[in-house]
């Protein structure tokens, strides 16, 4: 296991060092260890927002959304995206460039059947990134999905999906004394992934 102040021990792979971080992460951070800042950018403007991880291999990263909300619509227009990871804890940071994708409906939907029944609902009820004018409107909406779906297995939206990030950079960021710190970038090239150390 690495030690905070180590310097990146980096490998020919770099879902290995990921995963290596992320575990450590994941028993050190107090709130959501998985949670990563999205930027995609629409209409030539850039827009940040965090969300959270929920399965990642060599593929890639994936997360859920509406695909009717600002990012879903973004990823539409133009499906090249940013992820960040910053680790307070470890004083770590990952930095992601790649392109966003929808997954197969058969995942989603299995990983839909797997969320608590008031996140299904709230799928449903949510016209997430649209003006909301009272908060009475949200929770009409709650109610009437719950009065439909009662004593019934609630289906995934159509318009809620998951995605995948296929990554052609990645970079590694380790805080050091004296802001030296230690940086490694993998580039993916011709399917092979090419590795620099970069100035702090």
């Amino acid at each position: 296991m690495l030690k905070h102040k180590d310097l990146i021990d980096f490998t020919q792979n770099p879902f290995e060092l990921f995963n290596n971080w992320y575990d450590l992460a994941c028993e050190t951070e107090i709130n959501d260890p998985n949670a990563m800042t999205l930027s995609t950018i629409l209409n030539n403007r850039p827009s940040s927002r965090v969300v959270l991880l929920k399965s990642h291999d060599e593929e890639g990263f994936v997360f859920y959304t509406n695909s009717n909300s600002k990012k879903g619509k973004s990823i539409s227009e133009n499906n090249n995206i940013a992820l960040n990871f910053h680790w307070k804890t470890q004083n770590r940071q990952i930095r992601i460039e790649g392109q966003a994708k929808i997954i197969s409906s058969e995942v989603a939907d299995s990983y839909f059947n797997s969320r608590p029944r008031g996140s299904q609902i709230g799928a449903w009820s949510s016209n997430q990134s649209s003006e909301l004018i009272e908060r009475s409107e949200l929770i009409d909406n709650i109610k009437k999905f719950e009065k439909k779906y009662e004593d019934q297995d609630i289906p995934r939206p159509p318009h809620w999906n998951g995605y995948l990030v296929k990554s052609q950079l990645i970079e590694f960021w380790q805080e050091m004394p004296f802001r030296i710190h230690d940086r490694v970038v993998y580039t993916l090239v011709n399917n092979k992934w090419i590795i620099k150390k970069l100035y702090p």
